[in-house]
């Protein structure tokens, strides 16, 4: 089975996947407290705790032996209060702090005892508590489940070959030219076209009175990229400068600004200038101003060894991610919800945190997690195989590495490197680097095999994910 003991924090949920599955025979601590494990499932137990009448005795007279000296009643000097008066007025709130306390104090211990390390507590269940018997509860935790790692050594991956093609340059080249292309007013009386750069002043009108909020002095798009309404751009094709438009909008019922929605604006449009992008020549001149290169054809080398560089990361990304994936698909094995929840939480955050409020309160979410659901349990899947390969291999982290990524991390969020030394960034940046080691091993261990991109298609089955597909090696 699996190892998972001492495994390192999962990473992107920041929860922790230390943990053993504990015998299920009762035992008894020094105080005889009695401690049960039942295994419910493979990522769940239930811990059962009974408590000597003893210690629940014990506890229940300190608190009623506090409360005397504290109490305040009528009728009686402080810390004189009798003991039968105590307890007819304060019984319940007694006995409800002694229950607490008892958990409190007894939950670790048994913890301990079982050599349990929960992912979460899911549900604590007391019985009552009286004086003079036992006191039993009962906690159901989640844990990381055992499993049997498949052979992760010599997965087959059929990869497509590395090349770059001049087509590719090409375009890389042009868009150099389009970054340092210049904007040039046009002189000529012609009309705009696709690609011209259009200065606009334009005004909205609502039943006759203008919009404040709608309105703008020089304001510049480029036709063609549909920066704008398709009905203004459609009016500004073929204008001149100096022309004056009118362009009627309709905003449907369910519009996302309320103020709009079911309006009809007239926007009066006034085209007061206009540009075009003049591209530079592709000579050597031009490579000598990109940087250090002699002439044109140093440019292209360059180039091209960065497409191929850029294809060989993103080939190496494709076969650590498929040689997980396909690791995955061979475990069958019940996961700890709160994780999965906690890894579709991040993923449905990082999906929307660059979206509008208005795009966000439309989005169907029940059918983004829907979407995002088997993505999450594949990713817990395979950091928990990470994990327990890591753990097999002793693939671990060395300071100086912890070091270097915590200078780094402080230098991008430009604060002092003393205030990255928590337990929780620390932990956090060895389990990512601990992750990217085992992955860097299985890539090794892999046996990569260069093939057609018609045989990559036969494949009879996948196991990519969508995110890092074979063909992104090919654009």
């Amino acid at each position: 089975m699996a190892e998972l003991a001492d495994a390192p924090d999962l990473g992107s949920g920041g929860y922790s996947v230390r943990v053993r599955v504990p015998p299920l025979a009762p035992n008894e601590n020094e105080g005889n407290m009695e401690v049960k494990v039942e295994k419910i499932s493979p990522a769940r137990c239930k811990l059962e705790v009974t408590i000597p009448k003893e210690k629940v005795d014990a506890e229940i007279g300190s608190l009623y032996r506090m409360m005397q000296k504290k109490a305040k009643i009528k009728g009686f000097r402080p810390g004189k209060v009798p003991m039968s008066v105590v307890k007819s007025l304060y019984r319940n709130e007694i006995l409800n702090q002694a229950l607490s306390n008892l958990i409190e104090k007894t939950y670790p211990e048994a913890l301990k005892e079982t050599q349990l390390l929960p992912i979460k507590e899911t549900s604590i269940q007391p019985e009552t508590i009286r004086e003079g018997k036992v006191f039993k509860y009962a906690v159901t935790i989640e844990v990381l489940p055992e499993f049997e790692l498949p052979e992760y050594k010599g997965v087959s991956v059929k990869v497509t070959p590395i090349e770059v093609t001049d087509e590719e340059v090409e375009k890389e080249l042009n868009a150099l030219r389009e970054t340092h292309a210049e904007l040039k007013k046009i002189e000529e009386q012609r009309p705009l076209k696709v690609g011209d750069y259009v200065i606009l002043d334009f005004q909205g009108y609502m039943d006759e009175t203008p919009l404040q909020d709608f309105k703008a002095t020089d304001y510049m798009v480029e036709l063609g990229k549909k920066q704008i309404n398709e009905d203004i751009e459609k009016k500004l094709i073929g204008a001149s400068i100096g022309d004056k438009k009118v362009v009627k909008l309709h905003y449907p019922k369910d519009y996302q600004n309320e103020k709009m929605a079911g309006k009809e604006i007239e926007l009066h449009l006034f085209v007061k200038d206009a540009k075009e992008k003049v591209l530079p020549d592709l000579d050597d001149e031009f490579a000598k101003t990109i940087g250090d290169y002699q002439n044109l054809e140093a440019l292209k080398k360059d180039l091209k060894e960065r497409i191929k560089l850029r294809k060989e990361k993103i080939r190496d990304e494709y076969i650590k991610n498929y040689v997980l994936n396909s690791l995955a698909e061979k475990v069958d094995v019940e996961l700890p919800e709160s994780l999965v929840e906690e890894e579709l939480k991040s993923m449905i955050e990082r999906a929307t945190q660059f979206t509008t409020p208005e795009v966000r309160a439309s989005l169907d979410l029940d059918k983004l997690r829907k979407d995002l659901y088997p993505d999450a349990v594949l990713k817990v899947k395979g950091q928990l195989i990470l994990s327990a390969i890591a753990k097999k291999e002793n693939i671990d982290v060395e300071e100086q590495e912890v070091e270097e990524e915590l200078k780094l991390l402080a230098d991008n969020l430009k604060v002092p490197l003393e205030k990255m030394y928590t337990p929780y960034v620390i932990t956090r940046i060895k389990t990512r680097i601990v992750g990217e080691k085992t992955l860097v091993f299985l890539k090794e261990h892999a046996n990569i095999k260069e093939v057609s991109r018609e045989e990559i298609n036969k494949q009879e089955k996948k196991t990519v994910r969508e995110d890092v597909k074979q063909n992104e090696v090919e654009k």
